[in-house]
Formats: C-alpha cells, sequence, structure tokens
C-alpha cells in the first residue's frame, strides 16, 4: 500500500513544481509530457491498475492544486490526454481529432473542450477492459467538464459546488478506506466470532482465494497446489459457480474448502434485509449444485458485513471468514511485491487472501497473472520457514480445540484452589 500512496505522490509532485506559467505551446507539450510520464513512471516501479489510478490521482490533483503557484486553471485537457494517450495511444488520437474538430466547428477553445470530454466515457467502456483505466477515465471528465462548464450554466449551477463536493467525496473515500480497512483486519478488539485468523500456538497458515472460479487462473491455481500438495480454501461467487460448474467442481473433488462469497459480489451494506437473504442463499444453491457442497464459511465482498447479514449468516449456521494478511493481488502488484508482502506479515495462525477472479470494482475479469507466478514462491517460502498449510474449516477446528482445552485448563486451576 505504501507503494501505491508513493505513486501518488511522486505524480503529485511532478504535475506540481514543473510548471511553464505562460499559455504558450510549450506548456501544452510539457503539461502533456507530465501526465505521460507520470504514468510510465508508475508503471516502472509497480505496474498495476491501481498504481496508475493513484498516479493518475496525484497528477490531476498536483496541477490543479499545486503546493508553490495559484493554478489559473488553462491547461488541465494537456495533462488529462497525457494520461489517456498512456493508456491507449488510439484513444488518446481520437480523442484529439474530435476536439480540433469541434474547435473548427466552434470556433471556441474552451466549448469544444467541454463537448470533447463528454466522448471520454463513452470511449473508455469500448477501449478498456481494466476497471481501473475506466475510473481514471472518468476522473479525468469530470475533472475537464467542472474546468470547462460554459458560462450560459455556470448562473445556473456553479462549477465551484461540483469541486468541492467531488474533493469532499474524495477525502471522504480515503477516510473510509481507512475506516474499513481497521475494521476488516483488526475488527476494533470486537466480533469475537467473525474469524480473522486461527491460534498462533502452531505455525499452520490457512491460503484462500476470493471470486473465482475463473476458467483460466483458477485451473492454473489448482495446478499449483496439486503439484504442491497444498489445500486451500475458495470462496465462490454464486454467478460464476453457474457460469463455470467444471471448474467448480474441481476445487471440490481435490479436497479444498469451498465458502460462500454471495451471488454477485454486491456490497452487503446498502441492501435490504430480503436482498441480503437473496445474495446469500442464491449463492449457497448455485454452489451446492455446480459441486454438492452445502457451504458453512462465507466472506462477504470487501471484507464488509452489516448487522442484518451477520444475523442471518449466524442463524444459517455460517462462519463469517476474513483474513489478517492479504496478498494485495487485486492491485495487480507484480509478483515479486506479492511474494515479499506475504511473507514478511504471516504469523502461526494467519489466514492469507488471494483472489483468483475478480476485478478493482467488478467480480469477473482482472489480470491474476502475478498471483498465479507468486503463489508456488510463497508456498516454498512458508515452507522453508516451517509453515504447514490447512484449509480454514481446520483453523476452525483448531481454534475450537486449543478453547476447549484453555477452559478445561481454566476448570482445573478453579478446581485445585477449592481443595
Amino acid at each position: 500500500m505504501a507503494l501505491l500512496w508513493l505513486s501518488g505522490i511522486i505524480s503529485y509532485l511532478i504535475c506540481s513544481l514543473f510548471v511553464i506559467r505562460k499559455r504558450t505551446v510549450g506548456r501544452y507539450i510539457l503539461d502533456f509530457a507530465k501526465g505521460y510520464l507520470t504514468m510510465w513512471l508508475s508503471g516502472m516501479y509497480l505496474h498495476s491498475g491501481v498504481s496508475y489510478l493513484f498516479a493518475s490521482v496525484g497528477a490531476l490533483m498536483g496541477h490543479t492544486r499545486p503546493l508553490f503557484y495559484k493554478f489559473d486553471g488553462e491547461t488541465t485537457e494537456a495533462l488529462a490526454l497525457g494520461v489517456i494517450t498512456f493508456m491507449s495511444p488510439v484513444f488518446g488520437l481520437i480523442l484529439l481529432f474530435f476536439f480540433l474538430l469541434l474547435k473548427f466547428l466552434f470556433n471556441d477553445y474552451d466549448n469544444a473542450v467541454f463537448a470533447a470530454s463528454f466522448l471520454i466515457p463513452v470511449l473508455a467502456f469500448s477501449f478498456f477492459k481494466s476497471d481501473s483505466f475506466i475510473i481514471i477515465s472518468l476522473l479525468i471528465f469530470g475533472n475537464l467538464a467542472v474546468q470547462y462548464w460554459p458560462p450560459a450554466l455556470e448562473k445556473r449551477l456553479k462549477p465551484t459546488v461540483f469541486t468541492r463536493t467531488a474533493f469532499a467525496l474524495l477525502l471522504f473515500f480515503l477516510l473510509m478506506l481507512a475506516f474499513f480497512n481497521k475494521y476488516v483486519y483488526k475488527g476494533f478488539g470486537v466480533q469475537k466470532d467473525i474469524i480473522r485468523r486461527g491460534p498462533d500456538q502452531f505455525k499452520y497458515v490457512a491460503i484462500t482465494f476470493d471470486d473465482g472460479p475463473d476458467p483460466v487462473y483458477t485451473t492454473q491455481i489448482l495446478d499449483i497446489l496439486k503439484e504442491k500438495k497444498v489445500p486451500a480454501t475458495f470462496f465462490l461467487i454464486g454467478k460464476n459457480a453457474e457460469q463455470y460448474p467444471d471448474v467448480a467442481r474441481r476445487i471440490a473433488k481435490e479436497g479444498h474448502s469451498i465458502g460462500n462469497h454471495t451471488y454477485s459480489h454486491r456490497s452487503l451494506i446498502p441492501l435490504s434485509a430480503k436482498a441480503t437473504r437473496e445474495e446469500i442463499k442464491k449463492a449457497e444453491e448455485a454452489i451446492k449444485k455446480a459441486t454438492g457442497v452445502r457451504t458453512t464459511l462465507f466472506r462477504p465482498p470487501r471484507g464488509i458485513y452489516s448487522s442484518y447479514s451477520r444475523k442471518f449468516l449466524k442463524e444459517e449456521r455460517y462462519t463469517i471468514v476474513l483474513w489478517d494478511v492479504s496478498a494485495m493481488d487485486w492491485a495487480e502488484l507484480p509478483p515479486n511485491k506479492i511474494v515479499s508482502g506475504v511473507v514478511n506479515r504471516v504469523k502461526p495462525g494467519s489466514i492469507i487472501l488471494f483472489h483468483d477472479s475478480g476485478d478493482l470494482v467488478t467480480f469477473k475479469g482482472g489480470d491474476r497473472t502475478s498471483t498465479v507466478r507468486a503463489l508456488p514462491v510463497v508456498i516454498d517460502e512458508l515452507r522453508a520457514r516451517g509453515y504447514e498449510f490447512v484449509t480454514v474449516d481446520q483453523m476452525i477446528f483448531l481454534s475450537e480445540l486449543m478453547r476447549t482445552e484453555e477452559q478445561v485448563d481454566e476448570n482445573n486451576s478453579g478446581g485445585d484452589q477449592t481443595h
């Protein structure tokens, strides 16, 4: 996570410090180069969809909210074009062509930028499969639309309202991200019934995978686990189990544990009681139809659950399973970063989170090549350190066993004191 923030900070500094104040051709060229360079640098040392997202946000903020001078609002479009051109040169050329065409038709620079900006989301959904690149495109669209808001509309709704609202939403998102990071990993010391890790008396760890099954990456992961003789736990999405039942069956056939990860990977927080039940039960039915397994383990999407879902899961005899070590492979980190991040944070009893499918937002897609490459190295490194691998079911059994032994010891101690 630190490298992602570093990507944003470096981009912010580049776009904040290197400035030509006069409105010249050289300034447009420099701003275009800054947008392209910040993305290129992010790819050089991290190369993940999320790192590009952090880099683009840093670049836009550095340009619009610089450290040492007052922004005059003239050339954001050149920097944005540099970012877009890095993501797709064809996209960048098409956008530039339409801008020049609109400028010729309108004979007005600002209106041409404003009109051309509305092509960005349309082209983004056509060109990009990566959630990160689509989000970057939408951020750029919002930035340009606000900056070049037509004067005729400005009297009705000032763009500063949008700017302040967007900034407030961004700040809120970052605060909520920090909150949920602690909520998921630590639980604030409460929610004792939710499994985040196993007992630390033994050097056992549990490897888990979310968002599958996937016909490409899940099968490769299963091959690795079979070769290494490692059991794992797969939290399946109901829709994916319906679409790829053969892969789901293979997971069960090869002795791995299977958990419920909802039917469509919707966040449980805003759902009604009825919708929450449907997400859980439809997934349960789809997984059982594909594998013959009635799931008793549940992992909420993004590790976030509602009070009602927790109550309903308890009634349905589910155990909520989170994690204490994330591979951060959702950020499409390089394999070596995944390996070092996992190996250096694992402790006895750790539950490790990987993904065998899913993108930044959607429950399907995403490039899990780094996960596949990192997994065998993680297994070998942990084995070299004396760790053994178990499923989450086995981890829970060990936890219950240790809890029972502790209670027996307490009772015996109490009995000794009374005699």
